[in-house]
């Protein structure tokens, strides 16, 4: 009997003197101290502007549906690509006018504006920020036990239409992180989304070529939706620079000189200024038109990836 008592002793003096199980991390808290950081140093060369990060919220493993319900009701929406994969980028129409006010008027107003449209100007205003925030956040990140997103993320193109997410993004897990913000001075509130996809290179358990291949039947049905999309483009025959002065003069009957050579460089671009094709201004039936150059034929070994190849369907 004395043995037994002697290692149960012996038992219960190695448990108190053993240290504690550590407890995995808080993936959660780890973001929203990232996307914190993150987002002050992006606000950081935006002088005026005041930016304070609130509270965050975290939603991992939501289905493309509940990403697109996440994103506010106004202001920018964006694909982030990484890699062949794609998330989903918006900050609400408060930021957007907070960033424009700021490189404007050097201040952010302390009423907010009524919610209206993006425009081109309002997106290239609010680049710099984006891109900032984004490569802060993966650096802020890149550490993180468990995390399972792209390493960096990056601006791909504006969304117009929401009703066409569904067509840029597959079905898959997201990770959605939802930021407040607020500014120095004044009481308005603003939020920032994003939706991350999960890398199935990262994702525990998986092997980095595990992905499930697609549905054959829907990727024949998402690239004949394409095909007969609408492409509105637009023709630029030429762009010229003028003095403010210069451009504030102008009147009705007012001519703008440019050269025979200019006529060599048009340029045929998206509704969002992505030049599709370069050409010549030409004569077809009586009618101006453009004169497109054969499209390099790739290698036979790297065929055209298919949305490069739906564009050229599209420009012809």
């Amino acid at each position: 009997m004395t043995a037994p008592a002697q290692a149960s002793v012996l038992r219960r003096k190695i448990a108190a003197h053993a240290r504690a199980p550590v407890a995995p991390p808080d993936l959660g808290a780890a973001i929203g101290r990232g996307i914190g950081r993150a987002l002050r140093h992006a606000a950081t060369p935006f002088e005026g502007l005041g930016l304070m990060p609130g509270a965050v919220t975290v939603a991992p493993g939501q289905d493309l549906e509940a990403a697109i319900a996440s994103l506010p009701g106004h202001g920018l929406v964006a694909v982030l690509e990484a890699g062949g994969l794609r998330g989903l980028l918006a900050l609400d129409a408060g930021l957007i006018d907070a960033l424009v006010e700021v490189q404007t008027t050097g201040r952010v107003e302390a009423i907010s504006l009524p919610p209206r449209g993006v425009t081109r100007i309002d997106e290239a205003l609010a680049r710099d920020f984006i891109d900032l925030a984004l490569a802060a956040f993966a650096r802020e990140t890149a550490g993180l036990a468990g995390r399972d997103w792209p390493d960096r993320m990056s601006y791909g193109s504006r969304v117009k239409d929401r009703g066409q997410i569904t067509l840029l993004l597959p079905e898959a897990s997201y990770m959605v992180i939802a930021a407040e913000v607020g500014f120095d001075g004044v009481e308005r509130r603003a939020r920032c989304v994003m939706a991350l996809p999960v890398d199935p290179a990262k994702a525990k358990g998986a092997a980095p070529d595990a992905a499930r291949p697609p549905d054959p039947g829907w990727v024949a049905a998402r690239a004949r939706l394409i095909d007969t999309l609408r492409l509105p483009l637009d023709v630029v025959l030429m762009r010229v620079t003028r003095p403010l002065s210069e451009v504030q003069g102008l009147s009705v009957g007012d001519l703008l000189p440019f050269g025979p050579a200019d006529l060599q460089e048009v340029a045929l671009e998206t509704g969002e200024g992505r030049v599709l094709a370069h050409g010549r201004l030409g004569k077809l039936g009586g009618r101006r038109a453009i004169c497109l150059p054969p499209a390099p034929v790739p290698p036979a070994s790297t065929p055209p990836a298919p949305e490069l190849a739906r564009a050229d369907r599209a420009t012809l």
